[in-house]
């Protein structure tokens, strides 16, 4: 299995991975370089070894909570992501503070740049963890922001984190690689999206150079998640910068769950 490509090797990777999305290099602005840089650091880096990496009984204390919390009352990321008895049952067993989610489409300020964020407030006298999703994104994106910012709300109860606000700024994923709360809420998305099963059948395709790979590790996942959660990467549907902003997000995520695979065997 790739866990790393070399910095030397990601270069021609990455130009690979533009041929397959039909992104010419004559288009690349610097904007675009910015996105490329991220996404050059996630290829690279080796996600076992990560100082962000949460400890093993956090991570195992998740898994159970997913399967026994969540996976039983949410059948799909990509729809009915905001179901009451789901957020009821999460704050009855790990609160005590409510969980409100507000979804709108927001494109003024950062723009696409915003996916989502939480705050801890008080709301007409009771204790919230209010999230906002950006909604102008894909369903897989929002549904991914909504299970980050979960994470987070996850994350406070086992640690008594009392940060006030957070936000989840797409093109930060290496950042989260040396924190542990981020990390940690991406690892809600990563081993929700895939289960041990689906995680299996993507990996035993892999065959050929680490290059060829990782093309074939990007189709198998672009596919697993245009199919079940609604994220075409198809030129034409979405703008370039947003297309590598969720190419990067694609395998960061992967990434993620192979390791706690590897690491923890979840």
């Amino acid at each position: 299995m790739p866990d790393a490509i070399e910095v030397r090797s990601a270069d021609a990777l990455i130009a690979r991975l533009l041929e397959e999305l039909q992104i010419s290099l004559a288009s690349v602005n610097q904007q675009l370089l910015v996105k490329l840089a991220d996404l050059k650091k996630v290829l690279a880096a080796d996600y076992r070894m990560v100082p962000g990496m949460p400890p093993a009984p956090m991570i195992g204390e998740l898994s159970r909570i997913i399967e026994r919390d969540i996976r039983s009352r949410f059948a799909g990321l990509s729809s009915g992501w905001n179901k009451d008895d789901l957020l009821r049952h999460l704050a009855r067993v790990f609160g005590p503070r409510e969980i409100e989610v507000r979804a709108e489409p927001y494109r003024r300020g950062a723009g696409l740049a915003l996916r989502g964020f939480f705050c801890r407030a008080e709301v007409s006298k009771r204790a919230k963890f209010v999230i906002f999703l950006n909604s102008a994104h894909p369903p897989a994106v929002v549904a991914a922001t909504f299970g980050h910012e979960l994470g987070h709300y996850l994350y406070g109860s086992m640690v008594t984190e009392t940060s006030a606000f957070n936000a989840f700024i797409e093109g930060s994923f290496t950042r989260h690689l040396s924190d542990e709360s981020e990390l940690f809420a991406d690892c809600l998305v990563a081993l929700a999206a895939y289960d041990r099963p689906t995680l299996n059948r993507i990996v035993a395709r892999e065959t050929g150079s680490p290059a060829d790979r990782w093309i074939t590790l990007f189709k198998e996942i672009h596919r697993l998640i245009d199919s079940r959660y609604q994220l075409n990467l198809a030129p034409g549907r979405l703008a370039n910068l947003s297309r590598i902003g969720y190419l990067t997000a694609m395998i960061h995520f992967f990434k993620l769950r192979r390791a706690l695979f590897q690491l923890n065997g979840l």
